[in-house]
């Protein structure tokens, strides 16, 4: 057993997510073998004192069989049709499979307005905690996909996971999905292509390879799975990407077997209102900086001035959640997130000026800082 394997066991607060190919069958039908299997892995965790979150893919595929609807792809309202179908088969087989081994459940559904305003993200962290901790009670979370449309839709259940991981600072993140783990090349295309155990930093060269290769069954391929270990990895949480239909997969990865690819953590975790800022909400535009600029953030800790914007995209309002990004050699990249004193308008009406002349520009001076420090996180 490795050294990075062998902390697992002492994780006490996992969260789990189950994708659309665990849950169902190839027909998309919900798969009652399977999930027992799970379930009985999982209720051994809670029973050994430890608490459990689980993010279930699955409604819509569940709903797709239900409605006779097969091989199609869907628009917004026939997604939203299909979840609304999907999510009470889902739940019910939930609630009957769990009870057999004794475990309570419990449903929460999510949209992005709940991981974007931060009351809510407290009441949200508040109601799961309390479900941990009090009642041992197993949380089943997924999005509101019968509701979400353009502007309070998450994505992907990979990214909710991670969120959520973070939110209740978790030890362990496992993403069971119908890949092994991370490959140096993708494995469908390529037959020698090898499994990456590990991974202790996220490079540009993995993101290139990690091809998104999602179907009607899901919408999160590698691409996704990647970002979220990016995200968790970030907020100090472990996260292990592993086929959810290998055998007891989850005790054996609890075990520290060689199971799928872990991801390690840094070793700052960011407080809860730092990662609510990098990776709660979605940024509402964007702003780009100069390479002395982006210097200033990276190396010296510094705020985010006006002299160092280059360009401004989107529409915001002061007080949003805005992706900082550096030009190198005509490429952008992302390097930070924050929370912007002034709206793109006015940024537009300032960016490459000094903090002394916003005066000037504006006819009024609220802030000395575009971003300032304390609201911006480096990615």
């Amino acid at each position: 057993m490795s050294e990075a394997r062998s902390q697992l066991h002492d994780a006490a607060r996992i969260v789990i997510k189950l994708g659309s190919r665990v849950v169902t069958t190839p027909d998309g039908a919900v798969d009652e073998d399977h999930l027992s299997h799970l379930a009985e892995q999982i209720t051994e965790l809670t029973r050994a004192d430890k608490q459990v979150v689980l993010v279930t893919s699955g409604a819509i595929r569940a709903g797709r069989t239900q409605l006779g609807i097969r091989d199609r792809s869907l628009d917004l309202p026939a997604r939203q049709a299909t979840a609304a179908v999907g999510q009470i088969e889902l739940m019910w087989r939930y609630r009957e499979i769990f009870g057999k081994f004794g475990q309570p459940i419990a449903q929460v559904l999510l949209t992005q307005l709940e991981l974007s305003d931060f009351r809510r993200y407290l009441h949200l962290r508040n109601t799961l905690s309390t479900l941990l901790r009090e009642y041992r009670v197993v949380p089943v979370l997924n999005e509101n996909d019968s509701v979400s449309a353009e502007g309070v839709q998450i994505g992907e259940n990979d990214r909710l996971a991670a969120v959520v991981a973070s939110k209740l600072d978790a030890d362990l993140l496992l993403s069971l999905s119908d890949v092994a783990g991370y490959y140096d090349r993708d494995p469908k295309r390529e037959a020698d292509a090898q499994l990456i155990p590990l991974v202790r930093e996220i490079t540009p060269e993995m993101e290139k390879v990690a091809l998104d290769s999602a179907g009607l069954a899901g919408r999160g391929g590698m691409s996704t799975k990647l970002d979220s270990a990016k995200l968790a990895m970030n907020a100090g949480v472990i996260m292990v990407i592993a086929h959810g239909r290998e055998p007891n997969v989850i005790r054996r990865i609890m075990a520290g077997d060689e199971v799928g690819t872990i991801f390690l953590p840094k070793a700052d975790k960011l407080r809860s209102r730092k990662r609510w800022i990098a990776y709660a909400t979605l940024p509402k535009g964007k702003i780009v900086v100069d390479e002395g600029a982006a210097k200033a953030l990276i190396e010296a800790g510094k705020s985010l001035l006006p002299v160092g914007i280059t360009a401004v995209e989107g529409e915001f309002e002061a007080g949003d959640m805005v992706a900082v990004m550096a030009d190198q050699a005509g490429k952008q990249s992302e390097i930070a997130r924050g929370l912007v004193n002034y709206d793109s308008a006015d940024l537009r009406r300032i960016q490459g000026c000094r903090s002394k002349d916003i005066r000037k520009q504006l006819g009024h001076r609220d802030f000395d800082e575009a971003i300032h420090r304390d609201n911006l996180v480096l990615l």
